[in-house]
């Protein structure tokens, strides 16, 4: 609490955490694990924000996280008509994100085509990458992106280079 001008009020200080996991402003905090990988999952975030009727194929694991990241993006974008729809089976080892049948990116699993944005998985577990990727999703809600400018992150606003992607995380 922070006194606010000359009433001797109290009010909430406008850049406290708000106690519940909220921030006062759109920026999100800090984020520490910053790697070779944080590009390509914040552009698999973007692209699954951005394009309309996406399947989330996640292992049986993820299932119920899907869901509910699936209902978080309907909630936050009112005006998408479609929420990403989710998939689950037996067997599933990696997490797939498709419109129409297309990949548009995959976390974990094998090499897909350049056109795809892939998110290796490099001995840190597909539920991990996950993790961060679900976060990097709600970061990017809270910032209002779809729908503003230069909300999307650094590297937001050019063509994605996968190709660049796949050499900084040493993967080809």
């Amino acid at each position: 609490m922070a006194i606010i001008g000359r009433t001797n009020t109290l009010h909430n200080s406008p850049i406290q955490d708000m106690g519940l996991g909220r921030y006062s402003s759109s920026v999100p905090p800090h984020r520490t694990n910053m790697d070779e990988k944080t590009p390509c999952i914040a552009e698999a975030a973007r692209r699954l924000l951005r394009t309309e009727g996406c399947t989330l194929e996640v292992t049986p694991l993820l299932s119920s996280s899907a869901n509910e990241l699936a209902l978080h993006i309907s909630d936050s974008l009112p005006s998408l008509l479609r929420e990403p729809d989710v998939s689950s089976e037996f067997g599933w080892t990696f997490v797939c994100i498709k419109v129409d049948g297309q990949l548009l990116a995959r976390i974990g699993g094998h090499t897909p085509p350049l056109d795809a944005c892939w998110i290796p998985d490099t001995g840190e577990g597909v539920e991990n990458l996950w993790l961060r990727f679900i976060q990097n999703v709600s970061d990017l809600l809270i910032a209002g992106y779809p729908g503003c400018v230069g909300c999307g992150g650094p590297g937001s606003e050019g063509l994605w280079d996968e190709t660049a992607s796949r050499a900084r995380t040493r993967v080809t």
